[in-house]
């Protein structure tokens, strides 16, 4: 039997926010929680959300009786096979009404691929509701029970009563997650963090200390002008891929791609010091070379150059007053992308700042030296032929 007064706090709750809980997996508890309080005999509950991802379909979050809750993401290819289209997901969302199957009840049709396993579990009824947004979206939840009998319709009446502030709750983070999904992949995980948390004004800049990367492609003009606008596009990928994932796995973050280029810093922080910053940004470059033993050109790693600068920057918002980068300025920016014009002339696929390479342990001794433009100082150029694994 339903408490109707618990089940008007969890309503209440909700359609307030569900406050004071930010995280999606401790609300997801707090309304399969507040259920069973209630009096609703629920055994299993799924949401899933499409979300706007490169290389994610949606996440989905299953919360089990005794178990808690879990959360997953599901790739691109996650709805072509038989599994997904034999589920009751796409028929519930082409045809946008509530899909119910009384697995207890012997005339229950067994036309879902899913719900033999169901049966299995024990599962005696199975609801799947729409959830839809303001925006004309229809997402999905899923309720299971293992009662005698299944849900009744008081227990029916209740999961449609949750469903509209569920409805609400949900829309609201998957706005969140898409901004952040879609900062993360357009300005950097960083950037788009501090983007999210108010850093939206032009001039708001911090200085930082950072290790600073450009890269770009070697003779891509030749190549451009010659090749189709689908190798173009191929190579351009492939160099990305190459280097992309190295340098965000070892802390860094891309903040500029810039045609057959990109920018990227390794900032200081307690987990990076001058020294393990160096280091990770030629590890990242190692990596991508194709190993570090010896430059590795090939048609999965295009040939490219990359130069490696250390020292303070400034770190935020440039632009006109209604169109903004979130990107790194300064003498030790310049200064880096001064450093990369001048690896051809020393036939280097990676050259390092004097400072790098006494960082790096990389010896200096014979390396020539360069007066770079905009600079003062005759500046060391180091070639970087095997780096240094570490």
């Amino acid at each position: 039997m339903i408490d109707s007064g618990k089940l008007d706090d969890l309503f209440l709750w909700m359609l307030d926010g569900a406050r004071p809980s930010a995280d999606a997996r401790a609300i997801v508890g707090g309304i399969c929680d507040g259920l069973l309080e209630a009096g609703l005999p629920l055994e299993r509950f799924a949401l899933f959300i499409y979300t706007l991802h490169p290389n994610l379909q949606g996440r989905r979050f299953r919360w089990l009786k005794g178990e808690g809750v879990d959360q997953s993401d599901a790739d691109m290819t996650a709805f072509d096979g038989a599994e997904y289209l034999n589920n009751p997901l796409p028929t519930v969302l082409k045809t946008g009404k509530m899909l119910r199957r009384k697995l207890c009840d012997p005339v229950c049709p067994d036309d879902f691929l899913i719900l033999k396993e169901f049966r299995g579990e024990g599962i005696t009824d199975y609801v799947v509701q729409p959830l839809f947004f303001t925006t004309g979206e229809t997402h999905l939840v899923s309720w299971a029970t293992k009662a005698d009998g299944g849900f009744d319709d008081d227990m029916i009446a209740a999961l449609e009563k949750i469903r509209l502030p569920l409805a609400r709750l949900t829309e609201t983070y998957m706005l969140r997650l898409n901004a952040a999904n879609l900062l993360s992949a357009y300005v950097g995980r960083d950037s788009g963090y501090k983007i999210l948390s108010g850093r939206v004004h032009r001039g708001d800049l911090e200085e930082i200390t950072a290790c600073v990367v450009f890269a770009d492609l070697v003779a891509f003009t030749k190549f451009s002008n010659s090749a189709s606008a689908a190798e173009v596009l191929a190579r351009l990928n492939r160099f990305y891929d190459c280097l992309v994932p190295p340098i965000v796995a070892r802390g860094g973050e891309v903040l500029k791609f810039m045609g057959d280029g990109l920018l990227a810093i390794f900032p200081i922080s307690e987990k990076l010091d001058d020294r393990s910053a160096c280091e990770a940004a030629l590890e990242a470059l190692r990596e991508a070379s194709g190993g570090g033993e010896k430059p590795v050109f090939s048609d999965a790693v295009p040939p490219f150059r990359a130069a490696v600068h250390l020292g303070p920057l400034q770190y935020g918002n440039i632009g006109a007053s209604d169109r903004l980068d979130f990107t790194a300025i300064g003498p030790t920016v310049n200064l880096a992308a001064r450093i990369l014009s001048s690896a051809i002339l020393v036939n280097g696929q990676t050259v390092v700042s004097e400072k790098v390479a006494e960082l790096s342990g990389i010896s200096t001794i014979g390396a020539p030296t360069f007066e770079l433009k905009g600079f003062e100082r005759t500046q060391v150029i180091v070639p970087v032929r095997h780096m240094p694994a570490h």
